[in-house]
């Protein structure tokens, strides 16, 4: 994951393993090297914290008033969901912290593929024309995320594995949702059929945004 990152043109965390050293309701401190990091948390991952214990907390990171700001998540898969809806116009990391702490991931996965709008309005800070979007914005990734589940790597779902999918993986980093990288890619592809690498395959995909 770290040279998708560095594919992408910047350096993240992917995880962060230390002891933890403060819990809050909102968010937990983790000490790393004898570096305090703050991480921002969904309430089930902060349940799952102890002061004092060793953790892995997987990192997802957003620039707020030109500050880099650090959630954190106890699963992969949960950060992926996190960045997900970040994508989504008009919902930022403070609404997608709290649909995940106010409402079971399997549950608010099953709201958006089934259009069940009511089960996000039932968070605050999320009206109907709010979860209208969500559903209307996530529905597609989530029904391809599922097909993929089947087949293989939601990445490699009609590109090439290699240096396509890589470069998929890569667009996703720098804020492309999943199926505009790849319908991207493949246009890349389309109009540059001699081999290229994964770098350029993103510098072709990313132009026009």
């Amino acid at each position: 994951m770290e040279s998708l990152y560095r594919l992408a043109g910047f350096e993240v965390y992917e995880y962060l393993s230390g002891e933890v050293v403060r819990i809050t309701a909102q968010y937990a401190v983790l000490e790393v090297a004898g570096v305090g990091h703050r991480l921002r948390a969904p309430s089930g991952t902060i349940e799952k914290l102890r002061e004092g214990a060793q953790a892995r907390v997987f990192i997802s990171h957003r620039i707020r008033d030109e500050q880099l700001v650090l959630f954190g998540f106890s699963q992969p898969e949960e950060r992926d969901f996190f960045e997900q809806i970040c994508q989504v116009s008009g919902v930022g990391p403070a609404s997608a912290i709290a649909l995940l702490s106010q409402v079971d991931q399997d549950v608010l996965r099953s709201a958006v593929l089934e259009g069940r709008t009511e089960e996000l309005e039932k968070v605050k800070g999320i009206g109907r024309k709010t979860a209208q979007r969500i559903v209307l914005d996530l529905r597609g990734a989530l029904e391809k995320e599922d097909l993929a589940a089947r087949v293989g790597s939601p990445a490699t779902v009609g590109v090439p594995e290699g240096a396509p999918a890589d470069a998929v993986r890569a667009l996703q980093v720098l804020g492309f949702h999943i199926i505009d990288a790849q319908d991207r890619v493949r246009k890349a592809i389309a109009a540059n059929p001699d081999q290229i690498s994964a770098e350029d395959l993103v510098r072709l995909a990313s132009r026009g945004r």
